[in-house]
């Protein structure tokens, strides 16, 4: 005869009780409204500046800084740029690859060429590892 199953076990959350540290008693001063705080703060104050706009010869004018900037670019001629044609290493790297892989299945298959078997898996071997270089270097990459 089966044992009796155990009973199921009932998994539940643990109560927490949570320490309030800024305790409101009855005996508290409400909590002040938008309205009240903003009374507290006092009336708006308008900014100090002139209406006419910057001062003259002010140091922390910063559109007079920036076309200070501007105006020693253009004397050092930092302005003029010049886009140059940046040579492209895919066609280095692909030969790289290509020619070293091929040549060492090439000598595996020279090797075994006394066995179809290694002479044909070695001829499979460079095609597909040859249009794998291929497909990885010219179509998936981007150039570099």
């Amino acid at each position: 005869m089966e044992p009796d199953e155990p009973p199921r076990k009932n998994y539940d959350f643990k109560e927490r009780v949570f320490q309030r540290d800024n305790a409101v008693g009855a005996d508290a001063a409400p909590m002040p409204t938008a309205q009240d705080l903003a009374k507290l703060a006092g009336p708006s104050v308008p900014s100090q500046r002139d209406k006419a706009g910057p001062r003259a010869n002010d140091p922390n004018d910063v559109f007079a800084v920036l076309q200070h900037n501007r105006v020693v670019e253009q004397k050092h001629g930092l302005n003029d740029v010049k886009i140059r044609q940046r040579r492209s290493k895919r066609k280095r790297d692909y030969w790289l690859l290509l020619v070293p892989s091929d040549l060492l299945l090439g000598l595996l298959m020279w090797q075994g060429r006394s066995n179809p078997v290694i002479f044909v898996y070695g001829i499979s071997g460079l095609v597909v590892l040859t249009l794998s270089i291929t497909w990885i270097m010219w179509f998936v990459m981007d150039d570099y």
